[in-house]
């Protein structure tokens, strides 16, 4: 039996006509070009091998219909760098998330419809930058509603949009003003939501693609630190940062009195087995944060959208705490399951909807070298296993 599953493994993992990175790095590449998904959440340079003439060096054969269905994606260097003519392709995105994408968002949009039907579609036409990132997020969403193998003519459409978007951004991130902070934070929001909601099969390595996630939200938090007051005074974004306000934390640990939520303080005793002074208070730090958004959420108004509250525990954590999860660190990874536990109880969306389960049977798989170490994963894994698939047939017609 394990020797069935290693020649499996092998086989899955791997890839002939894949990019370089991926091949150096041992990993499966999806061979969608110009950049896989795997260089794309990471945020790499994807090249490709040189091959023959009588084979062709686009995964797509001119007579596939795929091929013809986005002009777009077949040549994503066409697009300028500034403004920037609406395509059919681009009006169909469009389109699709100004009628569904938009409410796809987040789990309650009751008092955020206009901000991402209307209002960030107007900003992104003042800045097109973010224009590109919505786009880019619109046309994930749509490849999501479809089988995997009818997804690659959108995944290219979005790969060339939100290049365009990422290479505007690093130009304001070494130069950022106040002009350009509103866009930019709306953009940052995109961004998270799009390397969560663009890895639309599991992963190789589910624990390094949700540590890329955390370090992209904790960039972002420094970079737009210094305009925050002209960013939270901006009455549009109101709804979007109300969660997380100063204000709404006060009322929440208001509600939650002297509540406490055992399965996370517990944790403190795992980093009191296994880990040195200085991984045990990065770790220790993590925890106690995680405990303050597992009370407050509990007291979250239903009207109101989870995601902020829940993710501002990662932009809480230390550098050195995520040191150690792209370590792999098994106090760490446990951390972030339990985390992922959150996420399960909270009202998931299309994006993120996956994500618990990949993180757990990551962590699982680690610790299995770790026995001892697996019945930390108990609440967890109940947790996440009980909520999954109830929550995945919910948002099976999105």
């Amino acid at each position: 039996m394990s020797e069935q599953r290693v020649a499996k493994r092998k086989a899955h993992t791997k890839s002939r006509k894949g990019c370089l990175p991926c091949k150096q790095r041992h990993t499966k590449c999806n061979e969608v070009r110009p950049r896989c998904a795997n260089c794309l959440r990471l945020d790499i340079n994807c090249t490709w091998p040189e091959v023959n003439n009588r084979y062709s060096a686009s995964p797509q054969t001119p007579t596939s219909p795929a091929a013809h269905l986005s002009p777009l994606a077949e040549s994503p260097s066409q697009l300028p760098a500034g403004n920037f003519e609406l395509s059919i392709p681009d009006m169909r995105l469009l389109h699709h998330w100004t009628t569904k994408g938009y409410a796809a968002l987040h789990p309650n949009l009751a008092n955020q419809t206009d901000l991402w039907q209307i209002s960030t579609v107007e900003l992104g036409f003042q800045h097109t930058f973010l224009l590109h990132g919505i786009l880019a997020l619109s046309a994930v969403h749509k490849a999501s509603m479809l089988l995997p193998g009818d997804r690659q003519a959108l995944l290219l459409q979005a790969d060339a949009h939100i290049s365009q978007a990422l290479d505007t951004m690093r130009k304001h991130l070494q130069a950022p003003t106040e002009a350009t902070s509103v866009p930019m934070f709306v953009l940052s929001s995109v961004l998270l939501t799009y390397n969560f909601g663009s890895v639309q099969e599991k992963p190789e390595d589910p624990i390094g693609s949700v540590h890329h996630c955390f370090m992209l939200l904790n960039g972002i938090k420094v970079v737009i630190g210094p305009h925050w007051k002209k960013i939270k005074d901006n009455h549009t974004l109101g709804p979007m940062i109300e969660t997380s306000s100063p204000e709404t934390l006060q009322a929440l640990d208001t509600l939650a009195g002297n509540d406490e939520r055992s399965e996370i303080i517990r944790l403190m005793e795992l980093t009191e087995l296994v880990l040195d002074t200085q991984d045990k208070a990065a770790c220790a730090e993590a925890i106690t944060h995680l405990h303050y958004v597992a009370v407050r959420v509990r007291y979250i108004s239903p009207d109101r959208d989870e995601n902020p509250l829940l993710f501002m525990w990662a932009a809480s954590c230390s550098n050195r705490f995520f040191d150690l999860l792209a370590a792999h660190n098994p106090v760490a990874c446990i951390i972030t399951v339990h985390f992922a536990g959150l996420l399960a109880q909270s009202r998931l969306n299309w994006w993120l909807l996956k994500w618990p389960r990949w993180i757990l049977a990551a962590t699982e798989q680690l610790l299995a070298a770790t026995p001892d170490l697996i019945e930390w994963l108990d609440w967890a894994r109940a947790v996440i296993n009980a909520t999954s698939w109830t929550k995945a047939a919910t948002f099976s017609s999105y």
